[in-house]
């Protein structure tokens, strides 16, 4: 019994922490909260639920008629707790309830804002402290020529000014290798972190041997023999993938734009 009492206390000493981090690897960065190890997010949680614990201990001395005891806490914990000490417990299970709750909830709004903060002020993009580690993001965004180590920027535009990714993979099938090509609309990532998938809208493909034979013709790009593929969206596994090649448009009042980088000084 005294083993169930320990691991749930510890629980939720811990739990403010592991809210945080919940709510702050969550949308695209998700994947990063669930790859890492048990011990990994045990230790990363302490430090936060240490702050949330320590506020919420003085926010109840000072603004309630309740305040946390330190040593009913402990004899909780021993092997032989006192009958004063549950039913201290028990008679205070609501306002018990209340502060746990507001505690975890605010650690939880707390993570989420603190993401949106970073992102908003592009904190990940300028600093490796800051960086989540779906690099996939970074790159099928562009977001990566915002990183200092780039030896590359943009000419005329931001990151922000990017609209659309157009990409190109290259599959290897068993009628030959064909190369896919449209409009990037979403991925998804593995269970490790990795790309899983990419999804393309407005999609087409054509045969590169076909595509070598137009051109010992002396045919143009405008004459490669594309095929266009019917649907709305078209899902592409990553593990059949031999490379992507992605460019990033911007829409300009004469139509759509390039982005053009150039090397950094």
């Amino acid at each position: 019994m005294n083993l169930a009492l320990s691991t749930l206390v510890l629980f939720l000493l811990l739990a403010p922490g592991i809210f945080f981090r919940k709510l702050y690897y969550s949308e695209e960065f998700s994947k990063q909260y669930f790859k890492e190890s048990l011990f990994t997010v045990f230790i990363s949680a302490i430090l936060p639920s240490m702050i949330f614990q320590v506020i919420w201990f003085f926010l109840a001395k000072w603004f309630t008629r309740y305040e946390v005891d330190l040593k009913v806490l402990v004899d909780f914990l021993s092997t032989s707790p006192k009958l004063a000490t549950i039913d201290n417990i028990e008679t205070n299970t609501y306002p018990i309830l209340i502060y746990q709750a507001s505690m975890l909830s605010v650690a939880a709004l707390s993570g989420y804002l603190f993401r949106k903060v970073i992102r908003f002020k592009n904190w990940d993009r300028k600093y490796k402290l800051f960086r989540f580690q779906n690099h996939w993001h970074y790159i099928l965004n562009g977001e990566f020529y915002d990183f200092p180590r780039a030896n590359i920027s943009l000419k005329e535009h931001e990151v922000r000014d990017i609209e659309f990714v157009f990409v190109d993979a290259l599959m290897e099938t068993n009628d030959g290798t064909f190369l896919y090509d449209g409009i990037l609309v979403d991925y998804e990532l593995s269970r490790d972190g990795g790309l899983d998938s990419i999804s393309l809208t407005e999609a087409q493909r054509r045969k590169l041997a076909d595509d070598r034979g137009h051109r010992e013709e002396g045919n143009q790009d405008e004459n490669d023999p594309y095929y266009s593929i019917e649907g709305h969206i078209l899902v592409l596994k990553y593990s059949e993938i031999k490379n992507l090649n992605l460019s990033y448009y911007v829409l300009e009042s004469g139509g759509v734009g390039r982005l053009y980088p150039r090397k950094a000084m």
